[in-house]
């Protein structure tokens, strides 16, 4: 059994949160990734603020530095040389400080060491031997090599803002891949969800269906969350009401129509002894009562033999014999029955027949030929035209009857299939509206297909579609 959610609701807050879940994913994605930039990006204005400065410092401590020593030159004082000494403190802090950059390079912090070092180095001679010469050379080797190192450093910093900048693009385009995989991924769940709901409300709307329509024999079990499940089990107690309620239907139905049958047929009998005056002579006025007496008597006969035919048709699966028969041969007969009729009225029948065999039960086929050849009788006028064709299409059997009547009005041609009703358009014309859903019944019972359509030149076409093999019946019951 699938696991689904306790009821619906979970199941469309669960659909929500699959759906949300990708673009939670991409927030999050974004939000760590530009938190990472943001710092990376702070640090980055940093150094290169730093390094502008400290290279600016830089290169005003060595102006200093020469200014203090050519003052010593002149003086020749200690304060000169203090003042230097002051100078030459600042200048190697700030490029200790310039060294302390984590993108410089390990040749570039070496180069500053070898220039404090040659400073040092210089300073020691001058102190000892009070000659400035070497002092000069090494703060003029200072200032290229200073501008040397800052422009490299530059170039370093430069190129790590040019690697921020990639990776800012990078992100850029990642986060437009991400939100269209989020987005393919949501629509992928939502599509998911569709198809889910849909199963789950097509198989309660089948349900419905099969109610409304009569199927009363598939049990009903919904699968889904569990108030659909409940829906379920009361659908399939309100099925088997119904099913209840239609047998007891059938039951009164049948056992009423064979109790009125023997009592009809002594009054029928006894109406046509009287218009025979078996009993003695009948007066005009009495003559004219006997026969509305008999007519009544016979469309009552008709009605309770339609009923009856009725339900056979509603319930014929079981008691049909299906064999093999020549459906040709079956129209043919049907339309001979009629011939005496066709003369009369002087009605011309095309028949176009093509030979072919078909396994259906031979009461319900003759019943479906005939109240549809009978039909068109009926509402055919003298002098009329009647098409029968039966022909064959991808292994089904094609029966078209074809009539020149007025045939069914617009607002009724959804329900000439319902038992007793009868267009506006046959009120004038005797009957019991019930045989084309007689002939409906035992086409559903041959899973065929039967349709209407009105002619634009007048008259009524109605087509029957039955498969000539029967595939969904068990060879054992035909022949």
């Amino acid at each position: 059994m699938k696991r689904y959610p306790r009821s619906f609701l979970q199941l469309v807050t669960y659909g929500y949160i699959l759906v949300a879940i990708p673009f939670l994913v991409v927030t999050g994605y974004a939000l760590f990734t530009l938190d990472s930039l943001s710092a990376q990006y702070r640090q980055a204005v940093e150094d290169v603020s730093n390094s502008a400065r400290l290279g600016y410092e830089l290169a005003e401590d060595l102006v200093h530095m020469e200014k203090d020593l050519r003052r010593y030159e002149i003086l020749r004082d200690a304060d000169s040389v203090a003042d230097y000494e002051t100078s030459s403190r600042e200048w190697r802090t700030n490029l200790q400080a310039y060294a302390s950059n984590p993108q410089l390079p390990e040749n570039l912090l070496q180069e500053m060491a070898e220039e404090i070092a040659l400073e040092r180095a210089a300073f020691e001679i001058f102190s000892s031997q009070k000659d400035t010469r070497a002092l000069y050379e090494a703060i003029e080797s200072l200032k290229q090599r200073s501008v040397r190192v800052r422009e490299e450093a530059g170039a370093i910093l430069q190129a790590g803002q040019d690697e921020f900048r990639g990776r800012l693009a990078k992100l850029r385009q990642n986060l437009m891949i991400a939100v269209v995989v989020a987005i393919a991924v949501a629509a992928v769940c939502i599509w998911l969800g569709r198809c889910l709901l849909a199963r789950l409300i097509g198989g309660f709307e089948q349900a419905l269906m099969g109610l409304g329509q009569g199927q009363l024999k598939t049990p009903i079990a919904l699968a889904g969350p569990s108030d659909l499940r409940w829906l379920g089990r009361w659908l399939e107690w309100l099925r088997k009401r119904l099913l209840s309620l239609e047998s007891d239907r059938v039951l009164v139905l049948r056992h009423v129509s064979h109790e009125l049958k023997t009592p009809l047929a002594a009054i029928h009998e006894g109406a046509s002894l009287l218009a025979e005056e078996i009993p003695g002579p009948l007066s005009r006025e009495q003559m004219r009562i006997v026969d509305i007496l008999r007519s009544n008597t016979r469309r009552l006969k008709e009605l309770i033999d339609g009923l009856l035919k009725l339900q056979m048709a509603e319930h014929g699966a079981e008691r049909i014999c299906f064999q093999t028969l020549q459906y040709d041969e079956v129209v043919a007969q049907v339309i001979e029955t009629h011939r005496l009729i066709a003369n009369e009225r002087q009605i011309a029948v095309q028949a176009l027949l093509e030979p072919l065999q078909i396994i259906a039960g031979r009461e319900a086929l003759q019943t479906i030929v005939h109240n549809l050849v009978s039909n068109a009788f009926k509402f055919s006028p003298d002098g009329g035209r009647i098409l029968v064709k039966l022909s064959t299409h991808d292994n089904q059997a094609i029966l078209e009857v074809i009539d020149a009547g007025p045939g069914v009005a617009e607002k009724d041609e959804k329900r000439i299939f319902e038992p007793f009703f009868r267009s506006s358009s046959a009120r004038q014309v005797s009957g019991t509206g019930l045989g084309l859903a007689i002939v409906q019944e035992f086409v559903r019972v041959h899973h065929g297909e039967i349709s209407f359509n009105n002619l634009p030149s007048g008259g009524a076409h109605f087509r029957v579609m039955l498969p000539l093999d029967a595939p969904y019946l068990r060879k054992s019951q035909y022949g």
